[in-house]
């Protein structure tokens, strides 16, 4: 079977929209995994051309030997397709409209186009497409207390993340 190709960025940015669920594992410098989540995503067109914004809700889970309740969460962050390149700038919190990662098309990946240093830390992540109704975003953070890996998969919702009326969304998100 043959590797499935990007074209472009505005391909790229064509396929996304729509209602996404994830598997995200979390592993903090061993090999045995400390936390799992689950959750709904979607990426949402704007009057912007090139512009998308990626919105979660999911459950964390600590993988101890004692678990407790899950721990929800939420985040947004702003895709900006330009021609070469995806700026990703955060959308939520005391950091909106400044950068967080930049990136640039390789083939079926997006790799980081430079670090991203938060303090001491360094982020850096590549999302990997495997067809237009999947992909995976493996993200290293490492510093001096941190060596983390997080993997998460993505998989299209069966309906194509169209509500009854045909509209992107679903009803896990308020409007």
């Amino acid at each position: 079977m043959a590797a499935f190709v990007l074209a472009d960025m505005a391909a790229l940015a064509s396929c996304l929209p729509g209602q996404w669920q994830f598997s995200r594992t979390i592993w903090e410098g061993g090999e045995a995994p400390q936390a799992s989540a689950t959750g709904e995503m979607r990426f949402e067109p704007t009057s912007q051309p090139g512009q998308l914004i990626y919105r979660e809700r999911g459950q964390l889970h600590m993988l101890t030997s004692t678990p407790g309740r899950p721990i929800l969460f939420s985040r947004l962050f702003d895709y900006r397709f330009e021609q070469d390149r995806l700026d990703v700038l955060f959308a939520d919190g005391e950091r909106v409209g400044q950068p967080y990662q930049s990136y640039l098309l390789r083939e079926n990946q997006l790799a980081p186009a430079a670090d991203h240093l938060c303090g001491p830390d360094c982020y850096n992540a590549v999302y990997t497409f495997e067809s237009e109704d999947a992909f995976a975003m493996e993200t290293f953070i490492n510093g001096p207390r941190k060596h983390t890996r997080v993997l998460t998969t993505y998989r299209r919702c069966k309906d194509g993340g169209r509500d009854a009326t045909g509209q992107a969304g679903f009803s896990a998100f308020p409007a």
